[in-house]
């Protein structure tokens, strides 16, 4: 697939919409107005009309200036006006005001924060109780801190995936290799990052898993894989993503 704006070409449709949006900053049209037919990007695939043809526009839109409801205050039985597209109107402006801890000018009590070390890094850190309590991790630092744990510590028979020991690929596995990364362009057929933007050439990742298989060797063919970035090939593995 050619990139429309700078002629790049990426191996599949998906990876070159990757890739304009990543290098471009513009996601590329994804759907069709049904109404008067202009292509349109909708970041999430639902909608069937354009901007401009939109039906909820205007006095159909639940937060159209005059399309507002009135209910009676649960507390104090008095009368308020809400939008019927956020929720039903239960408590009017002035109880929600009083209501302790909603609000910055009426704060909830303060709660003490607990001293805990980070269960990767061994620095100080200090948390809720609640985030402490009933984590059978620990704390830590941050994402790179966690993920770094559980390089360490969640693998193996400790791994909630874990299926049996390693398995061998066998020397006809690397020929394949080397042949879908050339096939695709050295490049992440999720996201469409290369090999110079990664600064490594990505992992190539079984369709269908070497273990489905009697014979290992039965998995390594061109058909079967697929080259992904690190961050792509978790997702995968792990069933997050396609």
């Amino acid at each position: 697939m050619e990139c429309p704006s700078c002629g790049k070409q990426l191996a599949t449709e998906q990876g070159m919409r990757q890739h304009h949006t990543k290098v471009h900053n513009t996601p590329l049209p994804n759907r069709v107005c049904k109404r008067c037919h202009q292509e349109f990007y909708d970041p999430k695939s639902q909608r069937a009309y354009c901007e401009e043809c939109y039906s909820e526009q205007g006095n159909q839109n639940g937060n159209w200036r005059g399309g507002k409801e009135t209910e009676t205050c649960s507390v104090c039985d008095a009368t308020f006006s809400y939008y019927p597209s956020n929720k039903q109107g239960v408590y009017c402006s002035e109880c929600v005001k009083e209501a302790e801890g909603l609000l910055p000018e009426n704060p909830a009590e303060r709660i003490e924060l607990i001293r805990t070390a980070c269960s990767f890094c061994e620095a100080q850190l200090e948390r809720l109780p609640s985030s402490i309590n009933g984590n059978e991790y620990g704390s830590f630092c941050d994402l790179d801190c966690y993920g770094k744990w559980l390089s360490n510590n969640i693998v193996g028979s400790n791994h909630h995936q874990w299926e049996g020991g390693t398995l061998f690929y066998g020397e006809s596995w690397w020929p394949v290799r080397r042949k879908a990364l050339e096939r695709d362009n050295y490049t992440c057929q999720r996201c469409g990052a290369d090999s110079e933007e990664l600064g490594q050439n990505p992992d190539v990742h079984h369709l269908n898993r070497v273990r489905d298989f009697d014979d290992p060797s039965n998995a390594h063919t061109l058909s079967n894989v697929v080259s992904l970035c690190r961050s792509c090939h978790r997702l995968v593995e792990s069933g997050d993503k396609k």
